[in-house]
């Protein structure tokens, strides 16, 4: 067993530092937050029993996204991965007791095991915090203390200078849509701005690039909240150019509808060359895949706008 282990180690070092080579990355710039470059050096060679959840963060931050089995190497691992799994059910479900109860136990077994694992739990706490109703400055500084176990440069705005794992980008885009609840919007700013940045220089890794979308849309209604209609539609028609080609659906309704709201606002507004067709024919787009995805509310208030505002009835 002890040998199948190192020959497992030595096989997922030697994979991270061929995609770390691959991108031209430091090994302290890959590791800034995580552990140290001695530790990450002893990974790499194989020397060292690894954490699963450090394994998975590393490369996620590279860019790749690992199978979990693959990276479970002790009877430790899969306990603790089964637990994160049901305790992210359980928030999901909005089960919050019976989540907070697990957490406790997660906690007298992780929270040694290293900044992931606290990260994980300081998020946990943010998310159960929502549920519990607690205020929102809570949830806020909670999501806040989460990032900084593994981007302690996250307040000083660089954090173009990190590649970030998935989980490390939620939670900052969770923070984002917090801050903009809260009435933030400075301070919510500030940080959108970092991640558009960020999306843009590390547009070669491809989880970031699915991510784009979601951003787009988050940003899109901030600057059209902000009556900055004409930065709206720009990031809208980013988004929808990043989308493109993507099986997924679960931005394209949101983007469609944006882009049709902002560019009707300012053409009334005589910002923007355009006519009805066109707005009508943008409003119709987003109309098709809301109605496709099953989404009847928001299909049902295009259709509405469509009727008063184009005297439009040949929908169906």
């Amino acid at each position: 067993m002890a040998k199948e282990l190192e020959m497992e180690n030595n096989k997922i070092g030697s994979a991270i530092q061929y995609f770390r080579e691959t991108l031209q990355i430091s090994q302290g710039v890959l590791c800034k937050g995580l552990c140290s470059v001695a530790t990450l050096s002893r990974i790499e060679a194989g020397e060292r029993d690894v954490d699963s959840l450090l394994l998975e963060t590393l490369l996620e931050r590279l860019g790749r996204t690992p199978n979990q089995f693959e990276l479970i190497l002790t009877e430790f691992d899969y306990v603790i991965y089964q637990m994160r799994e049901e305790i992210k059910r359980l928030i999901n479900d909005r089960k919050h007791q019976t989540a907070a109860v697990m957490l406790k136990e997660y906690e007298k077994i992780a929270a040694s095991k290293g900044n992931v694992h606290m990260q994980f739990i300081i998020n946990c706490r943010a998310l159960l915090n929502e549920l519990d109703g607690g205020s929102a400055d809570t949830t806020i500084d909670l999501f806040m203390e989460a990032i900084l176990y593994t981007v302690p440069d996250f307040k000083t705005n660089e954090i173009n200078d990190y590649f970030l794992s998935n989980s490390e980008l939620h939670i900052i885009i969770d923070l984002i849509q917090h801050m903009i609840s809260a009435k933030m919007y400075g301070r919510a700013k500030d940080i959108l701005e970092q991640i558009l940045l960020y999306l843009d220089t590390h547009n070669f890794m491809v989880e970031n690039y699915n991510l784009y979308p979601k951003v787009a849309v988050i940003a899109s209604r901030f600057f059209m909240q902000n009556q900055d209609m004409k930065r709206a539609l720009e990031m809208c028609n980013r988004g929808l150019e990043k989308n493109r080609g993507n099986r997924k659906m679960d931005y394209l309704g949101e983007l469609s509808l944006i882009k049709a709201q902002t560019t009707e606002y300012l053409m009334k507004k005589q910002q923007y060359v355009a006519d009805k067709n066109e707005c009508l024919k943008l409003f119709l787009h987003a109309y098709y895949v809301f109605d496709f995805c099953e989404e009847d509310e928001k299909a049902q208030m295009i259709k509405n706008h469509l009727k008063e505002e184009y005297q439009w009835e040949d929908i169906d």
